[in-house]
């Protein structure tokens, strides 16, 4: 019998994994269905839009502030366990309107994050051509968030998978929870091979997480959002910040003169691939901000599925005693993980909720 068994080995479930092992010694098991394709983990651009998403004061925008201060320390610390370097630069990011309807969006934007950052600058288009050396062209209106940065995602969940090995966490492959049913003071775990047993149970399986949830109240509010992304090449192109339209598309310099190009949103599209209408769109959307991305080469391309909740407000609660639902991070999943291992191993060992996470409860009204 384990203490805690995580489902799922995307970066929440693994770093809750890796802040347990450090912080207890406890018995840690992390099961996964591990499909190829479908893990958002994976797959994702790697922003640490801390900034990027909100417009006012909420504990959503408090943890997204204190876990990008995690990141350049977190770096360093599996670089050291792993010999990953998960790639985190800090060049800053770079947010445009995308037509002229979302101005007044982007001005209440700027106006609520310069009260609390004076760093964080409006762009005229004088101002946007030298800080993009002249590769950007000015749209609309846009804003700089010089701390907004960025990680290698594909690298960094390689990393927490490696340190959570080494600190003895034992993960399950290719192996899918069927039914978790209470006992008196543990939890059956049917899988698709046997079933375990553990003290506590975390469900971190992203978007598919409300297949393992009895409460349908609770299970319809969860749900997926398929996003295509192209990585280019192009050795012409030196830019350094993160383009992020409010359209949804972004443009993520990468190292080997690489950019990554997304995303698309389907709204509870769980397939698989690409289409031609979304590698269009992404590589259109791309040449028109960053017109020298139209000689480039289409390298690579992919899906995932984001777990989407209600307002974009995730869930982190404990739904029955030991069981512990954690999910709809949505596109800040990367960002979020390291203050969410931490909390969430805080309340799984101390047995009390981190009063940060009280408004993050499965059943709530959200006003945001």
């Amino acid at each position: 019998m384990y203490d805690v068994l995580i489902v799922g080995s995307g970066v929440i479930g693994m770093s809750i994994a890796r802040a347990l092992s450090d912080k207890s010694n406890s018995s840690i098991a992390v099961v996964d269905r591990d499909v190829p394709g479908l893990h958002a983990s994976y797959k994702a651009g790697g922003m640490l839009g801390a900034q990027n998403e909100f417009e006012n004061y909420s504990p959503l925008y408090e943890l997204a502030i204190h876990s990008r201060r995690y990141f350049k320390d977190l770096a360093e610390d599996l670089y050291d366990e792993t010999n990953i370097d998960i790639e985190f630069v800090s060049h800053g990011l770079i947010k445009m309107a995308s037509n002229i309807n979302d101005i007044a969006h982007l001005n209440k934007q700027y106006t609520f994050l310069s009260q609390h950052d004076e760093h964080v600058k409006a762009l005229d288009k004088s101002s946007l051509q030298s800080l993009s050396n002249g590769y950007i062209d000015f749209h609309n209106q846009a804003i700089y968030i010089p701390d907004d940065g960025q990680i290698n995602a594909s690298k960094y969940t390689k990393a927490l998978l490696e340190s959570i090995t080494n600190k003895g966490v034992e993960r399950f492959y290719k192996t899918e929870v069927t039914n978790i049913t209470k006992q008196r003071d543990y939890y059956n775990i049917e899988t698709s091979h046997d079933v375990l047993q553990a003290k506590k149970v975390v469900i971190a399986g992203g978007a598919w997480s409300h297949e393992l949830i009895n409460d349908s109240t609770v299970a319809s509010q969860i749900t997926g959002v398929k996003g295509e992304v192209l990585l280019l090449e192009n050795e012409q192109v030196d830019l350094k910040q993160t383009l992020f339209m409010t359209n949804g598309c972004y443009i993520i310099p990468k190292a080997k003169n690489r950019f990554l190009v997304g995303a698309t949103s389907y709204m509870n599209d769980f397939s698989v691939g690409t289409s031609k209408e979304g590698e269009s769109w992404l590589f259109n959307e791309a040449a028109q901000y960053v017109p020298a991305l139209k000689s480039s080469n289409v390298i690579h391309k992919w899906s995932g599925i984001r777990p989407y909740t209600e307002n974009e407000w995730p869930i982190m609660d404990e739904s029955d005693d030991g069981l512990f639902l954690v999910t709809g991070h949505y596109r800040n999943g990367i960002l979020l993980s390291p203050i969410i291992g931490k909390l969430m191993s805080e309340w799984i060992i101390n047995n009390h909720a981190p009063p940060i996470l009280e408004r993050f409860k499965a059943k709530r009204s959200v006003e945001l």
